[in-house]
């Protein structure tokens, strides 16, 4: 087994757990056909908002399969919001896992320990768990939970409690690696197709609040994302204000709202007010962003949530990416996105604050190249994912 660690002591630890789980379930190892139908499925995705986001189309897909099945998405408390009014899923369970909060989110309430965690799926007698990480976490929770039939990856430990570990291939989109799992429930599809909804009375709520949010009728709008979920996917704020200087003199016909939770970076641009920017940082939910965002002609943003929500959503959206990931794995597959990047030797790093003094991969994105990219965003109106030289 070739796991994904970075650090090989974790990789030893994984192989030292894998080789006495498999000596242990050996005796106990035995593939049964796989079942025409299920009657409850449990899907995993507990960890970051454009990761759950892709996995919005997942329940349709097994809902298609099996009409009759009960489906229960289990996930994180920030990233749930995205699975409200979900017409495929059936009910919605939450746990922060502490590995992924990192003290980034505060916990909910509603959230369960991990030992409710398992007696709560323990009590839904599933017969089809789907983890869709690859996390050895989550392979022993659905073993400890007793579903039936486990699908999911071994690449971080664990795999011998899976009565399905598929192949993980690497250098594949993140979406190729959640069309694997399907395709071993016999499910083929050939793209996901993430989705979002909304009732209209959630609408009609969300309409009466343009208003007193400053938001004029008729007027057009680009929405730019102000920080990021980490700092080593941040645009340095030194760039972003002379992007929004740019911004004043060649998109005279169009309002900037600053849209985001990090109110911190927001106050190193404050100063830009009036009536041309609109700053509503920290002052929309997550499904009031969601709405806002098709509100825009065009979106900015790094690597992150809001982002990818706008080119979900179909907006033409510009894309500030890092090196933080493998950018084959985790670029947008949207028809309207651009993307600005700049390749660098420690891509990618998967950290969470940039060691390389000047953070080159996002300080070398410069105003002029993200307010060209907006310029071509603007003028879109069908086409296929660019990337901006």
């Amino acid at each position: 087994m070739k796991y994904i660690f970075k650090k090989k002591i974790y990789s030893a630890a994984a192989t030292v757990l894998d080789a006495a789980g498999n000596t242990l379930s050996l005796p106990l190892k035995h593939r049964r056909p796989l079942k025409e139908n299920f009657s409850t499925i449990v899907v995993v995705r507990m960890d970051h908002l454009g990761d759950v986001l892709l996995a919005t189309a997942v329940p349709k897909i097994l809902k298609e399969n099996f009409p009759m099945s009960r489906l229960i998405f289990l996930t994180s408390s920030w990233s749930a919001p995205l699975l409200r009014h979900n017409p495929f899923v059936d009910e919605v369970i939450l746990y922060d896992a502490p590995w992924f909060s990192k003290k980034r989110y505060a916990r909910n309430p509603e959230s369960l320990t991990f030992g409710q965690l398992v007696q709560r799926l323990r009590t839904c007698h599933a017969d089809l768990g789907i983890g869709l990480r690859g996390d050895a976490r989550e392979n022993i929770l659905l073993a400890l939970a007793g579903v039936t039939e486990r699908v999911g990856y071994g690449i971080t430990g664990g795999g011998f409690l899976l009565t399905r570990q598929s192949r993980y291939r690497e250098g594949v989109h993140e979406s190729e690696h959640v069309l694997d799992l399907l395709r071993a429930i016999r499910i083929r599809v050939d793209v996901l197709k993430p989705q979002l909804y909304f009732s209209e009375d959630e609408k009609m709520h969300f309409e009466k609040k343009l208003e007193g949010w400053g938001i004029v009728p008729g007027r057009k709008y680009v929405g730019f994302q102000v920080g990021a979920g980490t700092s080593s996917k941040r645009w340095p704020a030194r760039n972003a204000r002379s992007f929004l200087n740019l911004f004043k003199g060649r998109f005279v016909d169009y309002g900037l709202v600053f849209v985001g939770s990090n109110r911190q970076e927001a106050a190193k641009i404050e100063d830009f007010t009036g009536d041309r920017f609109l700053n509503l940082t920290g002052k929309t939910t997550l499904r009031e962003t969601c709405l806002l965002v098709k509100k825009f002609s065009a979106f900015v943003g790094p690597d992150s949530g809001p982002a990818h929500i706008a080119a979900v959503m179909d907006v033409p959206t510009v894309f500030l990416y890092s090196g933080t990931n493998r950018f084959e794995q985790w670029k947008p597959l949207a028809e309207r996105a651009l993307i600005v990047r700049h390749a660098v030797p420690c891509s990618p790093c998967e950290l969470e604050l940039c060691n390389v003094p000047g953070h080159p991969c996002m300080s070398q994105i410069t105003a002029g190249e993200v307010a060209n990219a907006l310029a071509r965003a603007l003028e879109m109106n069908a086409g296929s994912t660019e990337t901006v030289p």
